[in-house]
């Protein structure tokens, strides 16, 4: 699922994103920089995990099905749903898992 950020009217600078009820068991938290040479490949494991797109534009696969995502998405992944990440330029973001 990918949620976007909403800029907050009362707070300058300020995005929320609406995870009501998500929750995710942290065991790792990385940055990561994908590139045309250094996809992510699709996998898939145990745990949940939380996706943040920082800098780029990147087409994300979950299950088979590629969506777009760009600066400031946030993606949650289930458990046991394949996924990865592939670009045409650089991409920056965040895993927390």
């Amino acid at each position: 699922m990918i949620v976007e950020g909403v800029n907050d009217v009362k707070q300058a600078g300020r995005k929320e994103y609406d995870i009501a009820g998500t929750s995710v068991m942290v065991k790792h938290f990385v940055t990561r920089d994908t590139t045309p040479e250094n996809p992510f490949k699709p996998h898939k494991h145990e745990q949940q995990e939380l996706w943040y797109i920082i800098k780029g534009e990147a087409s994300y696969f979950e299950d088979g099905k590629e969506t777009i995502v760009k600066e400031g998405a946030l993606i949650i992944i289930k458990p046991w749903v394949e996924h990865g990440l592939r670009t045409n330029s650089n991409v920056k973001w965040i895993c927390l898992g």
